[in-house]
């Protein structure tokens, strides 16, 4: 189940981008999981500081200095 969450919270972070007009039950969809899930997900994902975060019209975001980030690591 670990293995699981992993997979997802990285595909969810290859997903965003400054300009993502994602939803949290666009991602539920996705990924076959309910909402609350998501939500949880987007929650770890914000406390570890990448610079995802809610967006004032409910779409998930990553800001330009979280997504230039994790775009170096999977270029780099």
């Amino acid at each position: 189940m670990w293995e699981e969450r992993m997979a997802r919270l990285f595909s969810i972070l290859s997903y965003l981008s400054p300009y993502s007009q994602v939803t949290v039950h666009d991602l539920a969809a996705e990924y076959e999981v309910n909402e609350r899930t998501i939500e949880r997900d987007i929650q770890l994902l914000s406390g570890a500081q990448l610079g995802v975060f809610y967006d004032e019209d409910g779409t998930v975001k990553i800001s330009r200095i979280g997504y230039g980030r994790i775009r170096s690591w999977i270029v780099g």
